[in-house]
């Protein structure tokens, strides 16, 4: 069997409340990567007692480009990527071991067993073999854009495994309560919105409401939400509107011919708001 070593890479944003539980569960790792976005809280302070390979870059509203820079970092070939709201079960630890020690794969997708709100999602996209992701590789092999939700770009020759059983998965503690998520999904959709904006996304109006319409019916109906109940069926219509709301977003940065459109519709307000105000010197 062949021991190598394994670098695990975290990005952390004021994650103080998620951090003990994410590092206690990677520990194990000879080579632990913090890559901090400059946290106002007790982030910092927390990682040092697990590893002194802590980094800090900018923040930018959104993950890639800090975890590009962090695998850049890596001392081993073989990373883990853990989000700081995640755990790596003791089954996951010994399957990516054994993979490792085996030379099984060079590049390997993970389930993610989510928990929304309380409750373990099982379907809508989120079910633990809904939703994976490479997030353990050979780092020679892939490679990371800083654009947002993008894919890693794999190597043609590597060999690309998955892990099948969602117990030997992730634990994600995704999201705790709804204001959460929606300010989130406010956040992400003001990135991709400015992303189709400047890559001159001319979709119409048909084309723009068949995406949301789409989204829906992948999250209800392909991926069974309505299973799943009301929960199923809430989460399908937040993802919709996340969709809906890039779109929203799109039309009104189109509208103004400027990512950033509120100083122009205040004009136009304040244009109204004059008139209002000349009729009474009239």
């Amino acid at each position: 069997m062949n021991k190598q070593g394994i670098s695990v890479i975290i990005h952390t944003l004021n994650e103080e409340k998620n951090l003990v539980n994410c590092l206690e569960s990677v520990k194990w790792a000879d080579d632990i990567v913090l890559i901090d976005n400059y946290s106002d809280d007790k982030t910092v302070e927390i990682a040092k007692s697990f590893t002194d390979r802590i980094f800090f870059c900018e923040r930018v509203g959104f993950i890639e480009p800090a975890r590009k820079f962090a695998v850049e970092q890596a001392k081993n070939e073989w990373v883990l990527i853990v989000d700081a709201d995640e755990m790596v079960p003791l089954k996951m630890k010994q399957k990516l071991e054994s993979i490792v020690a085996d030379d099984l794969g060079d590049v390997v997708s993970i389930p993610h067993n989510n928990y929304f709100f309380g409750s373990k999602m099982e379907r809508t996209g989120w079910g633990p073999l809904q939703d994976t992701h490479y997030r353990f590789y050979k780092k020679s092999l892939v490679e990371l854009s800083d654009k947002i939700h993008s894919d890693p770009v794999i190597a043609e020759s590597a060999r690309i495994i998955s892990i099948e059983d969602p117990d030997e998965g992730f634990v994600h503690f995704n999201y705790f309560t709804v204001e959460q998520f929606v300010e989130k999904m406010n956040r992400y959709t003001s990135i991709e919105a400015e992303g189709l904006f400047d890559a001159g996304d001319d979709l119409n109006s048909k084309q723009l409401a068949l995406r949301v319409f789409d989204e829906f019916k992948l999250r209800y109906i392909s991926f069974k939400g309505y299973k799943e109940g009301f929960r199923g069926l809430s989460m399908s219509l937040m993802m919709a509107a996340y969709r809906l709301t890039v779109l929203m977003k799109l039309k009104l940065m189109r509208n103004y011919s400027s990512k950033k459109p509120q100083k122009e519709v205040r004009k136009d307000y304040q244009k109204i708001a004059d008139g209002i105000i000349e009729e009474y010197e009239d």
